[in-house]
């Protein structure tokens, strides 16, 4: 498995496998390949966009995206999507992913990373050093 950046040429392939992954349990979601590239695409258009593929010969595997996010004092890096293919599941694909993303941050001065987690995925950002901060995300679904 090689773990390299994303390039625009990737943008379809990751919309592919993200959309199957959210197919799978828990999360159960129809992401159709428009809204998937849509979401893909959004990401790696923001403000100090990252992308990186896990590659095993010449099929993405896995995908890590996300952005720079400024603060006050110094610059997060927050992972909209950390994603792996079912079949890839349990293999260290997405602990590689992160690894990597924590290389690439050091080397550019970036020292924090943030992202969102459902409760089934703890255990396993938990095992790769990161903890719950005091944040609580909030959200309100408007009815038409």
């Amino acid at each position: 498995m090689v773990i390299r950046p994303v390039t625009s040429d990737d943008i379809a392939e990751l919309a592919n496998v993200m959309g199957r992954v959210y197919a799978e349990e828990p999360w159960r979601e129809q992401w159709t390949e428009q809204r998937a590239r849509r979401r893909v695409q959004a990401i790696m258009s923001g403000y100090g966009a990252q992308g990186l593929a896990a590659v095993e010969g010449q099929e993405i595997i896995g995908g890590l995206l996300g952005f720079l996010d400024p603060y006050a004092e110094e610059d997060f890096f927050f992972v909209s999507e950390l994603f792996v293919s079912p079949a890839w599941k349990r293999r260290g694909v997405g602990t590689c992913l992160l690894s990597a993303l924590e290389e690439r941050l050091k080397a550019s001065g970036i020292r924090t990373l943030q992202l969102i987690s459902i409760e089934h995925n703890e255990a396993f950002y938990q095992k790769a050093g990161l903890s719950r901060d005091s944040v609580s995300v909030m959200y309100k679904r408007m009815e038409p």
